[in-house]
């Protein structure tokens, strides 16, 4: 009984990393060709991790961070392990970082926002 709610569980989570991880490759405009070559798996077993129906390896979830800077804590609970507060890291910027930011909001904002 005990292993019963924890396959169920378990494939809960999994199915709740898949949808994140979903989530972010659209809204990035990633296929799943581009992520399942980065992550070393054939597209089939790709989609089956956006399903739910496989799970992320610990070198898979390396993978997404180092390549696309996906947290491991936000595909786990659905909240970012790090919160940024905008204003006192841009006090601490150089001006070229802060000029960089902005270039990048502006970006995500043409991209995102004003379709």
């Amino acid at each position: 009984m005990e292993e019963m709610r924890r396959d169920k569980s378990k494939k809960k989570l999994d199915m709740d990393i898949g949808l994140r991880l979903r989530n972010i490759r659209e809204t990035h405009g990633f296929s799943q060709r581009e992520f399942s070559k980065a992550l070393h798996v054939s597209e089939d077993h790709y989609r089956k991790i956006e399903s739910g129906g496989s799970g992320l390896t610990l070198d898979k979830f390396q993978i997404l961070f180092d390549r696309y800077r996906i947290e491991p804590a936000y595909l786990i609970v659905g909240k970012n392990s790090m919160q940024i507060e905008l204003e006192a890291y841009m006090e601490q910027c150089s001006e070229g970082e802060r000029k960089k930011v902005l270039e990048r909001f502006a970006e995500y904002m043409e991209r995102y926002v004003i379709r």
